[in-house]
Formats: structure tokens, C-alpha cells, sequence
């Protein structure tokens, strides 16, 4: 007899090493990049919009003689493809892993445009800053982020 919990665990880790292979298979961070020019001029007009100078050219932010190059790991895909099976392999009904899967997606790459956006700020102000923001402070601040999420979908299935 299998608990819900091993179906869930067993479930995710399945989804996950699926879009694992699929990724793989088709090469999709080949085929990111109007989701990187996407996020680059997004992120870009956020920050001109509280002072910042930075220009976009592709997928390139500019500031200070600088450049931020928005790649395939800035989207924040993978990291959505683990809340996607997270929220697919819970048990709940469709409707509301499909809403948890749109609402999610739709804050966390909101969330990621500000965070790329404080990143072009940190250059302009901090330059010697960006790694420790960049792999550190938003790294986890993200992963926290859909951490939060997930339980408060959780939550709200429950309910």
C-alpha cells in the first residue's frame, strides 16, 4: 500500500525528470531568447523608471559601460518547471493546479523582472555588489519566493 505522500514525491520526481529530458531533447534554452530580450527590456524600463540610465540592445541591459546578459538561466524557466510538478503531482483538482500553474508562473516572472531590475540598479550604485546580490541575496530570495508560493497554493486547495 503506498501512502499519498510516496504517490506525491514519486509523482513530482517523475514530472521533474521529465522536463528534465524534454529541455534536453529539444535544446529549450536554445530557444529562449525572445523570452530573454522579454525579460531584458522589461526589466530595463522598470529600472529607467526609478532613475536608472540602462539602455537594451537584445537581450543586453546597459549601464555604465556595463552589461548584464539576460540568458536562459535569468528566466527563471527550470525554476518554474519545478512548481509545475510540484503543483501537478499534488493531489488536487485539475482546475486548481491550473490556476495555482497560471498564477504562479505569472507572479514569479513578475517577481524575477524586479529582481533583474534591482540587479541593473546594484550596477549602477554597487558594481562590486552584483555577484553577491546576483548568487546569493536573489538566489535564495527567489527560491523562497516559490517556496512561499507553493505552500500558499497548498493552502488554498486545502481549504
Amino acid at each position: 500500500m503506498r501512502s499519498p505522500l510516496f504517490r506525491f514525491i514519486v509523482t513530482f520526481l517523475v514530472l521533474l525528470l521529465g522536463f528534465s529530458v524534454l529541455s534536453v531533447m529539444t535544446n529549450l534554452q536554445n530557444h529562449l531568447h525572445a523570452v530573454e530580450k522579454a525579460f531584458a527590456g522589461s526589466a530595463a524600463w522598470v529600472a529607467r523608471h526609478v532613475g536608472s540610465t540602462a539602455t537594451v540592445d537584445d537581450n543586453l541591459i546597459w549601464v555604465n559601460g556595463l552589461s548584464l546578459n539576460i540568458n536562459h538561466e535569468c528566466t527563471g524557466v527550470f525554476v518554474l518547471f519545478v512548481l509545475a510538478s510540484f503543483i501537478t503531482a499534488y493531489p488536487a483538482r485539475w482546475r486548481a493546479k491550473v490556476a495555482g500553474i497560471l498564477i504562479g508562473i505569472s507572479l514569479l516572472s513578475l517577481i524575477n523582472m524586479i529582481r533583474i531590475a534591482t540587479l541593473v540598479r546594484v550596477v549602477e550604485f554597487y558594481p562590486n555588489l552584483f555577484t553577491y546580490f546576483h548568487e546569493y541575496v536573489w538566489q535564495g530570495a527567489f527560491l523562497m519566493m516559490v517556496t512561499l508560493y507553493a505552500i500558499t497554493w497548498v493552502e488554498w486547495v486545502r481549504q
